[in-house]
Formats: C-alpha cells, sequence, structure tokens
C-alpha cells in the first residue's frame, strides 16, 4: 500500500479515535477532579499544555482552528489553575485510561501501537507543534493505554499537516470549519460567532485541501513497508470498531 492511501484513511480511523477522548465529557469530568477548570479552558492547558509554557499566542497559532480570541480567554483561564506542564500530564493520564478502558481485549493493540511508534519517532516536526509536544511526552509500558497515546499522538500528526493545507489553500480557519463536514456544530465549539459566511462555493476547494492533508501526510509513513501500511491501515479501522462497542 502506497503513502497516501494510508494517509487518507487516518482521518476516519486514528483520527476518530483519538477525537472521541478529548471531547467525552468524561475527560472534562476527570480533569476537574484532577485540578484542571470544570470546563473547555481544561483542553486549552491540557492536549495543549505539551507546547510548554510559551506564549499565550503559539498556543493560538498551533490550536489553528479556534476563534483567537475564545482560545486566548481558555488559555489564560486554564493557567490559571495549572501549568502547561501539569495539564498536559493530566490529559495524558486520562489518555492512557481512555485506551486501557477502550482498548482492553483488543488482540491487534501492541502491533498497532508498535507501527504507530514507528512512524511518530520517524516524521518531520515541520508545522505539526502539537505533534511535537506530544510525541515528548513520556510513554507507559507496553499495553493498551500505550498504543492509545501513540494514536492521540498520530493524530496530532495528521492535525498539523491538515493545518498546512488549510493554509496553503488560502482558506481561512473558519470557511474550513464551515465547508467541513460538521459545519456550524464545529464552528460553534471552536468559538465563532454568527452570523457565518455562506460558503456553499468551496466544496472542491474543501476537497482539495483534504487531497493536499493526504499528500503532507504520505511522506510520514516512508519507514513502514507497504504490507506493513495496509497492516495499520487494516489496525486502526479494527480499533476504532472495537474501541466503539464492535467486534474483532
Amino acid at each position: 500500500m502506497d503513502g497516501r492511501t494510508v494517509a487518507r484513511s487516518m482521518r476516519g480511523s486514528i483520527g476518530m479515535l483519538a477525537m472521541e477522548w478529548l471531547m467525552a465529557e468524561s475527560t472534562t469530568a476527570k480533569a476537574a477532579e484532577r485540578g484542571l477548570p470544570a470546563s473547555t479552558a481544561a483542553y486549552a492547558v491540557g492536549r495543549l499544555g505539551v507546547l510548554g509554557d510559551c506564549p499565550v499566542d503559539n498556543v493560538v497559532a498551533a490550536a489553528y482552528f479556534w476563534n483567537p480570541d475564545t482560545m486566548r480567554a481558555l488559555v489564560h483561564e486554564g493557567r490559571a489553575a495549572a501549568t502547561p506542564a501539569e495539564g498536559a500530564a493530566v490529559y495524558a493520564q486520562i489518555c492512557r485510561e481512555w485506551g486501557d478502558e477502550k482498548l482492553e481485549g483488543f488482540e491487534g493493540s501492541q502491533r498497532l501501537g508498535e507501527l504507530c511508534e514507528r512512524v511518530v519517532a520517524n516524521a518531520a516536526p515541520h508545522g505539526a507543534p502539537t505533534f511535537v509536544g506530544w510525541r515528548e511526552m513520556p510513554l507507559p509500558e507496553v499495553g493498551p493505554g500505550r498504543t492509545f497515546q501513540l494514536c492521540q499522538t498520530m493524530r496530532e500528526l495528521r492535525f498539523g499537516r491538515h493545518a498546512v493545507a488549510v493554509q496553503a489553500s488560502r482558506m481561512g480557519p473558519l470557511e474550513a470549519i464551515l465547508s467541513g463536514p460538521a459545519g456550524e456544530w464545529n464552528a460553534q465549539f471552536f468559538g465563532w460567532e454568527r452570523p457565518y459566511p455562506d460558503v456553499a462555493g468551496l466544496a472542491e476547494q474543501r476537497d482539495q485541501i483534504e487531497s493536499t492533508t493526504d499528500e503532507l501526510h504520505a511522506p510520514d509513513f516512508d519507514c513502514l513497508t507497504g504490507d506493513e501500511r495496509g497492516e495499520l491501515r487494516e489496525l486502526a479501522k479494527a480499533a476504532r470498531g472495537f474501541a466503539s462497542g464492535g467486534q474483532q
């Protein structure tokens, strides 16, 4: 299997698998129990805490799709409760716990982790700051939690490639959100206020962004053989199904 094919599959497998824990109410609840805000500010100092104690606008830039004013406010709120290092550690632990729960009994877990770890170790850091931050987070011993943390890191890798693709297209982040699959719901979540611009004519440009994302992501899989790329694709799909309550 070529790199572009496996790169495209990551959006619907590892991308969605990792998004579920980031968006879960249980993640926010666990974060609050451990000293982070009981709000989206936990996400700002947790998921994005891996960027370190950097200027707030570095976080805004790395988050990319968020309304800048909204993200600035969330970062300030989050940092009032915990340092970025503390927030990142809390989120990484919650990530591992999610994996221990959701991937327990998944027979392909260890192999999925091995393949992801090779991609993570070899991927170029350019344009992917949250990926680099998650790559630097300590990993636990071999097990479902380790595999899931690597899946989360892989999600950040594609996220970085996608953000670069959007910027290269000259489409703004709000237009990219609105023309995507979750549309106005995502725009509202990311802090953008109505009225929203008309994006009816952006479908072709949006499709090109996805293609560019795949092209940018494809070299990340050069460290795998063609057979291993196919194996990763199938294991990632199976893991998402298993975590969602399906059977192997």
